[in-house]
């Protein structure tokens, strides 16, 4: 796990499997004391672990997520990789949750245009599903809860930069939450609602888009 000198960007890569999610959110939770934001960055495998801390985060102190995005390059030596970074701080800008109360009441079919991700389905076969439901909607909505996130990730990067889709395919919003376990109900997990939408470009704030442009090239943070 790297982490900049001043605390305000942490990079957990696939080989980081030691730290525990508790040691992440002390660090987070450090940076903000220090500094009142940090970007958290969770490359391939680790991006399940990354949401755990952010929302562990986010629950048991005042921090909030201001941005969050995804993102996939090549890195110098690990190869391809899929990337999901949000900007935290200790002062709210953006309410996620009322943003995806407002998406789906704006979804005619919800059930229909929810693409949920499971890790026993291979990815030709989400690939397949929701290009099929594009064809008959501007807008789908891809779940995950768990491990299944770092799919779900991979999943709308692939409609959105893969070239796979007849249509331009852009990323509208991306909420980050927490549900309760089905099998212990007494426990939360991090899940994640990946908004897409026909004819739209995905846009992030500038503050992101450096750091992961700098990510790809190797640059330090």
């Amino acid at each position: 796990m790297s982490q900049e000198p001043n605390g305000k960007v942490i990079v957990i890569q696939p080989s980081d499997v030691s730290p525990k999610i508790t040691d992440i959110v002390e660090k987070i939770i450090s940076a903000i004391l220090e500094t009142g934001e940090i970007t958290v960055i969770g490359i391939n495998d680790s991006m399940f672990l990354t949401c755990s801390a952010i929302n562990m985060a986010t629950e048991i102190a005042k921090v909030y997520v201001n941005d969050i995005c995804i993102a996939n390059f090549e890195i110098p030596v690990v190869g391809k990789a899929y990337a999901i970074s949000a900007y935290l701080a200790q002062k709210q800008i953006w309410d996620y949750s009322k943003f995806a109360e407002q998406e789906e009441k704006e979804m005619s079919e919800i059930a229909e245009q929810t693409i949920s991700v499971s890790r026993g389905t291979t990815m030709e076969r989400l690939l397949t599903i929701s290009l099929l439901r594009l064809a008959k909607f501007d807008e789908i909505k891809i779940v995950a809860a768990g491990s299944s996130i770092n799919d779900a990730v991979v999943l709308a990067l692939q409609l959105t930069n893969g070239q796979i889709s007849k249509d331009t395919i852009g990323i509208k919003l991306i909420h980050l939450y927490s549900i309760l376990m089905r099998n212990d109900p007494t426990k939360s997990i991090a899940a994640v609602s990946i908004y897409l939408q026909k004819g739209l470009s995905t846009r992030y704030i500038k503050k992101q888009s450096d750091l992961l442009k700098k990510l790809a090239t190797g640059q330090p943070l």
